[in-house]
């Protein structure tokens, strides 16, 4: 496996995988993402290319590009299509005017108060349950979709401190889709801002508060500039499409190929979720030892959030019929169900990161077909 960051070093593979791809045997797959060079998910990445590597006998090899060093996080799902990587890192909300499905599926985001449940319900709903959610990938930008994680809780990380819905008047949130008709009820600004540029927007003042996960503070450095962190659960975000396959490259694999992919997906999916599980207490612990402040905010604001998660489903389903969703409230009842069938998965055989591979792969994974 190739890893490639920047510069020169981008043409150094891109000539060493037209090598490679010369030969007959092999199948090299140019992988693209833009997460931050701290990102918890690229080592886990990195493993499961060596995985599959190995478990193929290096018939199947990758080259990596992480940090945009390839393509930005609005330039890969076409990129893909276009054949200037042969997968990606898929994130949709980048792209809402071409990925409208994963947008609508995004929305849903308000519900995850679980992210093993819910990730095991997205990869299971779009890989068998959600004809519509697969063809966005496959006719939209020929690809299949192969695996997807959800977040932990997004929270309110702040430049100042916050604690009633009248302090939050007016603030500057970076937020989209769920997040941005949240952070509006909530009678703040909502700001569309990719993650990679919310350290400047902190810095610069163009935003007040970022939402996202606890290991943010480290990963994107934000504990530097946003010190007043809201402990009220936003949910999380379940648009973070970590590895999706060109249909060509796919076609080009064999059925021993395919499944060596498959077989080490359940640790790649649930590796990178588990991460972010673990390093938001490591990371919450770190920050509040520099002196950082975790707070809940006022009754006011709790009251708010559950009033909004309340109504918000039928208010997602509207909006996707007035996107074009042409199965709005179908897909509503499939994610609200599968997310329900996963809690029980989950409270039977346990949450530790062996059973819950061992759950991906006996309830989805074992079942793609590979012929």
């Amino acid at each position: 496996m190739r890893k490639c960051l920047m510069g020169a070093a981008v043409a150094t593979c891109a000539v060493a995988s037209l090598l490679n791809s010369a030969a007959a045997d092999t199948t090299n797959i140019v992988y693209a993402n833009y997460l931050g060079l701290k990102h918890s998910t690229n080592p886990v990445l990195e493993q499961f290319f060596e995985d599959v590597e190995q478990e193929t006998d290096g018939s199947v090899t990758f080259e990596a590009h992480f940090a945009s060093s390839l393509l930005g996080p609005k330039d890969i799902p076409s990129g893909v299509r276009d054949g200037l990587a042969d997968a990606g890192y898929f994130v949709g909300v980048y792209v809402p005017s071409e990925m409208p499905v994963d947008n609508y599926l995004a929305d849903f985001m308000v519900l995850n108060n679980d992210a093993l449940a819910m990730t095991g319900a997205t990869n299971e709903l779009i890989l068998f349950e959600c004809e519509e959610c697969a063809e966005e990938y496959e006719k939209g930008f020929n690809t299949k979709f192969l695996a997807t994680y959800a977040l932990t809780d997004y929270l309110l990380q702040c430049k100042e401190e916050y604690r009633s819905l009248d302090d939050l008047n007016g603030t500057k949130i970076r937020g989209f889709g769920a997040m941005a008709d949240l952070i509006r009820e909530m009678g703040g600004v909502p700001i569309s801002m990719s993650t990679n540029d919310m350290y400047e927007g902190l810095e610069r003042g163009t935003i007040d508060c970022a939402t996202h996960s606890i290991t943010s503070q480290r990963t994107r450095s934000l504990g530097e500039v946003a010190d007043n962190v809201i402990l009220n659960s936003l949910g999380g975000f379940t648009g973070a499409s970590l590895f999706n396959l060109r249909l060509e490259k796919w076609n080009e694999l064999t059925p021993d190929e395919r499944r060596a992919m498959m077989k080490h997906i359940p640790h790649l999916v649930a590796r990178s979720v588990m991460n972010y599980i673990e390093l938001d207490e490591e990371v919450r612990k770190e920050m509040e030892a520099k002196g950082n402040k975790f707070y809940y905010a006022d009754q006011d604001v709790a009251d708010f959030l559950a009033k909004f998660r309340e109504n918000y489903v039928d208010f997602v389903v509207a909006k996707g019929k007035e996107r074009g969703i042409k199965k709005p409230q179908e897909i509503a009842e499939k994610v609200i169900a599968l997310k329900e069938k996963w809690v029980g998965l989950l409270e039977e055989h346990g949450r530790d990161i062996e059973t819950f591979e061992k759950l991906l792969w006996d309830e989805i994974y074992s079942k793609v077909a590979v012929k």
